[in-house]
């Protein structure tokens, strides 16, 4: 898979600050418009820019970039880096990326007291085609570069992407209620039909 370049640009860094004084967590699945989402708030300069910095495949070229191999101390140091002026920090997670941090009740104590926004797609069987499309072509954002120009029809291939999306919403949910953290859910649709008020609810909730 060919990395997302952009991300890794010094241009997006913010001032320094030591630690940010909100953190916003766009808790999704693989393929639920989350890349537009997280673009959407980055363009306000009130949200940090929320992008997969816990991606298994974004990682290693963070920590080469950075000169940093643990994991936390490197979170730190994005936090110091990426939160916009106002103190807000923005990180975009995937259910299966929780591993990273070495489980939600860790993840829990490295942004303590966060927002999540979660970010679903009613119609779940396109987001398993997507998925399954993207895992064959590696191109999981507009400008990357296939790996496979031809990806194959597989109806098991899309309903183990089915499962998976089903299981993680579902889980992610259970996390988030049974945990007691502050979070809404906003639909895929509604949010690529109208990103100026899915913005203004976001920051209505985190009273930005």
């Amino acid at each position: 898979m060919h990395l997302y370049e952009d991300q890794f640009s010094e241009q997006h860094d913010f001032p320094r600050i030591d630690k940010p004084s909100k953190v916003l967590i766009i808790a999704s699945t693989a393929r639920c418009g989350s890349h537009m989402l997280g673009h959407a708030l980055q363009q306000t300069q009130k949200f940090g820019f929320p992008l997969e910095y816990a991606n298994g495949a974004n990682l290693p070229e963070w920590k080469s970039r950075l000169g940093i191999s643990d994991f936390r101390q490197l979170m730190t140091e994005l936090q110091q880096r990426r939160t916009s002026p106002n103190g807000v920090f923005g990180i975009k997670i995937l259910y299966s990326q929780i591993a990273e941090f070495g489980g939600f009740d860790h993840l829990l104590t490295l942004f303590p007291d966060a927002y999540y926004v979660m970010l679903s797609r009613k119609n779940v069987l396109k987001q398993a085609v997507s998925l399954s499309i993207a895992e064959q072509t590696g191109v999981w954002i507009s400008g990357q570069k296939p790996v496979n120009d031809n990806p194959e029809y597989s109806f098991a291939h899309i309903d183990r992407c089915l499962r998976r999306t089903l299981v993680e919403n579902s889980s992610w949910r259970y996390k988030l209620a049974a945990s007691g953290c502050q979070f809404i859910e906003l639909n895929f649709n509604e949010v690529r039909k109208n990103l100026r008020r899915s913005v203004r609810e976001i920051a209505d909730f985190m009273g930005i």
